[in-house]
């Protein structure tokens, strides 16, 4: 469902905070990609790493991020746990933050197990919980196609206060968002 419109203003979004914070001192960005890959018949949550400001160049994402492309279904939650381990583990006692971009709802069927509706939303509901009590800030922005799409309830489920609705290409409410958050 974020393939297309959606994607491409939230890879400009992302683009837009890395580039910010290359022009600052103490701000890392981690960029990763959450979906599914197929191993043999099967599908498997995956979370790839498309940049990381600690080891790549912003020359990265300027010649690599044209061929990312949105694959696969939405595992949400089932990939939130190894996130939050990755920020812990490398935050070396500083304030972290987590800002998702997402256009809706867990989902993920495999082999008779389904992941989806309320168990879902619940189980990442736990998941930024979990970020929340290991002191990792949690941003979520509902990514909207016109202004009159709404945060759904199940989105606002999960993230609560941390769910803000917003149009990725207006960049002028993502930095005031963003802002509300570092601050």
């Amino acid at each position: 469902s974020m393939f297309g419109s959606k994607f491409e203003k939230s890879q400009i979004a992302a683009v837009a905070i890395a580039k910010a914070a290359s022009m600052t001192s103490n701000f890392d960005v981690v960029i990763s990609y959450r979906g599914t890959v197929e191993v043999g018949n099967n599908d498997k949550p995956i979370i790839l790493i498309g940049y990381d400001s600690r080891k790549d160049k912003i020359h990265k994402i300027k010649t690599l991020f044209k061929y990312i492309k949105c694959s696969g279904i939405t595992p949400e939650g089932l990939c939130f746990e190894a996130i939050a381990d990755e920020i812990v583990s490398s935050s070396n006692g500083v304030d972290s933050y987590f800002i998702n971009f997402s256009d809706g709802e867990p989902y993920y069927y495999q082999n008779g197990y389904y992941y989806y509706g309320e168990f879902a939303a619940k189980h990442t509901a736990k998941q930024i919980k979990d970020m929340k009590d290991k002191g990792i800030k949690v941003l979520s922005f509902f990514i909207n196609e016109t202004k009159k799409d709404i945060v759904r309830p199940a989105f606002k489920a999960m993230y609560g206060d941390n769910a803000a609705n917003v149009e990725v290409n207006n960049l002028l409410k993502l930095a005031k968002e963003l802002n509300g958050m570092f601050i």
